[in-house]
């Protein structure tokens, strides 16, 4: 058998392998066949982009994790694989040709139900949160699906400049792959750790390629939703016992912080839009990633700087590791929402200011016909 720290190595240097190698092809073949994503209002990129990223990221994971996982690998991942195909098939028509709301969450809650009925990868307990440790199946099922759907749409919507979603998957997969590694989940790391295999390569070919620049579209967000849902509830399904040096009070907090930057803003961008009375899947500028574009950051800088937000908050949440979940789940949470506020406030002083000198200049150097035009960049500015 295969020692596991070495099925981990090489199922990391397997998908990375894979993945570097597939990209080129890709963008090839995704541009004979015009296969890309054109640049809208909404969007941040100019040019053609082939969005075929997903399918390397897929191959990569599917491949790389299942080599090596070990003989007597749990039952569960007869059912996992299935799933990853499943919400894969479901975002490549929709990266292809699009898919209705509707349908892009029926992909969503089937590959969900897959994984927490068939594999039994559920919540079991709220860990003492509000004084409840078990919890009855009826609710658990609930529960489950809440986590999982929420998260695989929170890292859906994630995706949305260079270098976020593939450099935030690196960190979340090897931080989760660690995690699950010392809890004695060797099979579960092992996948974590050919997820962050096979990202590298994309974040490279995404952020600093030219010729075989790519996006990983729904494929790829989706399914790094549904893989850190995973990895996520079967840490909470198997905590650490209370003697050992990784038993921590406030876990369920804990495991929040890993992913509190895409849960937090899209819980912020969706009450934002149900007050304004729009659907909350009403798509907008409106996100963390969006503000510090501008601010005046580049690509690199805000995914860069939403990383490292995401990271100290979950430096923060180790260290308070041990406090009472709540409290801890409350700080976390108010911090990725503080966070991810932060680019509105600051825009909203910067635009007041601009306005006034907008208004001071239309009054000295605009005609009647163009002042329309100006207030109407005035309004674009504000999306």
């Amino acid at each position: 058998m295969i020692p596991v720290n070495q099925s981990m190595i090489l199922a990391f240097l397997s998908a990375l392998m894979i993945s570097y190698v597939a990209i080129p092809p890709i963008v090839r073949v995704s541009k004979a066949k015009r296969l890309g994503a054109l640049p809208n209002g909404r969007t941040s990129h100019v040019g053609v982009i082939p969005t075929l990223g997903g399918v390397a990221i897929f191959a990569a994971v599917s491949i790389g994790g299942s080599l090596f996982l070990n003989t007597d690998f749990p039952r569960e991942f007869q059912y996992i694989i299935p799933a990853m195909v499943i919400l894969f098939f479901f975002g490549l028509k929709d990266d292809l040709v699009g898919l209705t709301p509707q349908k892009k969450m029926a992909g969503q809650v089937i590959a969900s139900l897959f994984v927490i009925l068939a594999a039994d990868v559920r919540i079991i307990s709220l860990n003492g949160l509000f004084g409840i440790n078990e919890i009855p199946y009826g609710i658990s099922i609930v529960l489950s699906f809440v986590i999982f759907v929420g998260i695989i749409n929170a890292y859906n919507l994630v995706d949305g400049i260079d270098g976020l979603a593939s450099g935030l998957g690196i960190f979340v997969s090897s931080v989760l792959g660690i995690w699950l590694f010392h809890l004695g989940r060797p099979n579960y790391a092992t996948f974590a750790f050919a997820t962050a295999g096979g990202l590298i390569p994309f974040y490279f070919f995404n952020v600093f390629s030219k010729e075989n620049k790519l996006f990983m579209g729904d494929t790829g967000s989706q399914l790094l939703g549904l893989l850190f849902a995973t990895f996520a509830v079967k840490i909470l399904w198997c905590p650490a016992d209370s003697e050992s040096l990784a038993f921590m009070r406030g876990e369920p907090a804990v495991v929040m912080a890993v992913l509190v930057i895409p849960i937090a803003d899209t819980i912020r961008v969706m009450t934002l839009r149900i007050i304004k009375g729009k659907s909350p899947f009403f798509a907008d500028r409106n996100h963390f990633h969006h503000g510090l574009l501008s601010l005046g950051m580049t690509h690199w800088q805000a995914s860069t700087t939403v990383i490292l937000t995401n990271l100290s908050i979950f430096v923060i949440a180790i260290l308070l590791r041990n406090m009472p979940v709540l409290g801890l789940g409350i700080i976390v949470m108010g911090l990725g929402l503080i966070s991810c506020t932060m680019p509105s406030l600051l825009l909203r002083y910067q635009i007041v200011d601009r306005k006034k000198v907008a208004g001071h200049e239309e009054h000295h150097h605009l005609t009647e016909e163009s002042q329309p035009v100006r207030k109407k960049e005035d309004v674009s500015s504000l999306n």
